[in-house]
């Protein structure tokens, strides 16, 4: 979504890769991710042509804006581009039923606006409003902050989701503690509710008994 920055070292973040309890919830989903790793092949084209995910998965790997170009653009042209990319990636998503939306930061701060040439790192809720006015369910990311504790965040979070998707009939979160913490917002369209309910049932059991059998 946004181009690579090698100044922060994000990508030293590859602990995961030696988390028994993760590599039992999926091993092949883990053992896959450690060969693209390995090969030093770290990116979302990469993860396309690995064919881990299922086959019928669409990716749209189009930064969303381009950190050296952007501080070079006024605002109106900033703004053009990414109304591009959005609709480019609206287009992308028809047919899918669930869209995964992986900003570098996640949903919208109110420090950076959309517009900014930091906004990049952001999806903003005019954006996700997209998706979902489209009959796409979500799945958000979103890497938390110090401005308040986690169940501060979470609370929030929930309130606004909710307040954006007052149809949505399942809003919840998954908490990542690995490394920092971040959120994965799960929101439901009616249709998809039994089977995303599944789901989360699904990985939520098998991530309690990987811990337990390995703790």
């Amino acid at each position: 979504m946004y181009t690579d920055e090698d100044h922060n070292a994000d990508g030293r973040h590859i602990s995961y890769l030696r988390d028994p309890v993760l590599a039992q919830l999926d091993p092949e989903l883990h053992a896959g991710l450690a060969r693209i790793v390995e090969k030093g092949r770290r990116s979302v084209r990469a993860i396309a042509a690995s064919k881990l995910l299922p086959a019928n998965t669409t990716f749209f790997p189009a930064s969303i804006s381009d950190k050296a170009e952007d501080a070079k653009l006024v605002r109106s042209e900033r703004a053009r581009h990414r109304a591009v990319w959005l609709k480019k990636a609206l287009t992308t998503a028809r047919g899918h039923e669930l869209v995964f939306l992986d900003p570098d930061n996640g949903i919208e701060t109110i420090s950076v606006h959309q517009h900014s040439p930091k906004s990049g790192k952001y999806a903003y809720w005019n954006e996700l409003e997209a998706f979902w006015a489209q009959g796409h369910s979500l799945i958000v990311y979103h890497h938390l902050n110090r401005t308040a504790t986690v169940a501060r965040q979470a609370e929030i979070l929930r309130e606004k989701f909710t307040e954006r998707f007052p149809d949505a009939p399942l809003i919840k979160h998954f908490l990542a503690r690995r490394g920092s913490c971040r959120h994965f917002w799960i929101v439901s369209q009616d249709r998809h509710l039994r089977s995303l309910s599944a789901a989360i049932d699904r990985i939520s059991q098998d991530t309690l008994r990987a811990c337990l059998e390995l703790g």
